[in-house]
């Protein structure tokens, strides 16, 4: 390719499509280009368990067509996986043979699903992740109506949902923790959780790590350390890992935890190269130390925020990410965001717990400040306490135990993803 693209951007999920819009809208002169590695538009990642479930169809999945990129003046180029990157001459090569010349250039690769790769029989048929839409084409593909899940982080727990509303006559949801999502959910959140997925049809088994898969050819059983459960898959569900590997062989630098290291305005330490999303390490709004806060919300906006900084000059800063966790257990709501008490226990913290209506939440607090929040079963003002924690802003307990309204301000994105759930659900 002779021409210089302006704004390229290296990936096609929530933060690299982010990155291209802000910069276009920001200044539509500039060409904008986005290299995708799957053959698919962009579509909602959040919701594939969704489509695993058949509650949607892989056209209710897209964000955009095809053709929305060309409205909106940005080039696709799909099934285009980028081998290395050049920064000296600015050129990105992909393993096609291809090349892409740039002025400003956003990382946006995301993350990678963990799977215990060294442990036996996974290498078999029949073992899965869930972390694109080919990924669940290929459950779907595949007979059988047995299945472990394997961790229960938000992959797990709404894969192993999204089985068993497939029609999948067993699901069990394998946790070697105490209790399941342990880093959302304090014991007394995780027991009501269990119930719902019980209630659902779902076997949970918690405290309890798997030792191997089991088969010849495929699966046919998981060995824990307390027993052997028969399946035909399994589901690998024990969170994800930045993806790195692109950067590392252009000498970007990684953080600490190993995701990219980026300053307040999303920018590597290779000048003219940025990134977003997944892939970076970034700031905890809570406790100000590096974290992987690996979610959808703080890519959509570490996306918008490189897009519009590689448009306009580095005026927009991201001030940080937050673990958040939203999903439904059937039509039960469950989020939970912050830090729980388990984390911050002997910190001299207050825990107000609040029961109604077969409802459920907890508020973590120091003084007037909030640190974290689980709710089941309710969504009241969830998106007031968002903001308010974010801003660091004390807050009336009062008007919080009484459920007013006070705290209805929406801060970016939460609030939409939040509102999109409630419709799906009314």
């Amino acid at each position: 390719m002779n021409k210089v693209i302006d704004v390229l951007v290296i990936g096609n999920g929530v933060a690299g499509n982010n990155a291209a819009t802000a910069a276009k809208r920001r200044n539509p002169s500039l060409s904008v280009a986005i290299i995708g590695k799957e053959a698919h538009s962009e579509y909602a990642a959040p919701a594939l368990p969704d489509y695993l479930s058949g509650e949607l169809d892989k056209e209710g999945l897209l964000v955009k067509h095809i053709a929305d990129y060309g409205k909106e003046g940005i080039e696709l180029f799909l099934n285009k996986e980028v081998e290395r990157i050049d920064p000296d001459n600015k050129k990105v090569f992909d393993k096609s043979g291809d090349i892409y010349r740039y002025r400003k250039l956003v990382i946006a690769t995301g993350s990678l699903p963990i799977q215990l790769r060294r442990m036996k029989g996974t290498d078999m048929q029949g073992n899965f992740v869930l972390k694109t839409i080919d990924d669940v084409d290929s459950i779907l593909r595949y007979p059988g109506d047995r299945a472990v899940v394997v961790g229960s982080g938000a992959i797990g727990l709404e894969g192993g949902m999204g089985l068993k509303e497939r029609g999948y006559k067993e699901v069990t949801i394998v946790e070697a923790l105490e209790w399941i999502s342990m880093k959302s959910f304090d014991r007394i959140t995780a027991d009501l959780v269990v119930k719902e997925l019980e209630n659902n049809g779902i076997n949970v088994l918690q405290g309890e790590s798997v030792v191997s898969v089991e088969g010849e050819d495929r699966v046919r059983a998981v060995k824990t350390s307390k027993r052997i459960i028969p399946c035909d898959i399994v589901l690998w569900g024990i969170g994800v890992r930045p993806n790195t590997a692109l950067a590392q062989k252009t000498g970007i630098e990684l953080g600490e935890l190993g995701g990219i290291l980026v300053d307040e305005y999303m920018r590597t330490n290779i000048p003219d190269i940025y990134a977003c999303g997944d892939c970076v390490e970034s700031v905890d709004q809570i406790s100000g130390k590096r974290a992987l806060n690996l979610f959808w919300e703080p890519a959509a906006r570490g996306g918008m925020t490189a897009g519009l900084n590689c448009a306009g000059g580095d005026k927009l800063e991201f001030n940080g990410s937050m673990a958040v966790f939203l999903t439904y257990i059937g039509d039960v709501p469950v989020v939970a965001f912050g830090k729980t008490a388990e984390e911050l226990k002997h910190r001299n913290i207050r825990i107000l717990d609040d029961r109604r209506k077969g409802s459920f939440r907890r508020v973590i607090m120091r003084g007037n400040r909030i640190l974290g929040a689980q709710m089941v079963g309710m969504l009241e003002n969830v998106n007031g306490l968002l903001n308010i924690m974010r801003k660091n802003a004390e807050l009336d307990t009062e008007d919080l135990m009484n459920n007013s309204g006070k705290y209805a301000a929406l801060p970016y994105s939460v609030s939409a993803y939040i509102n999109q759930l409630k419709k799906k659900h009314t």
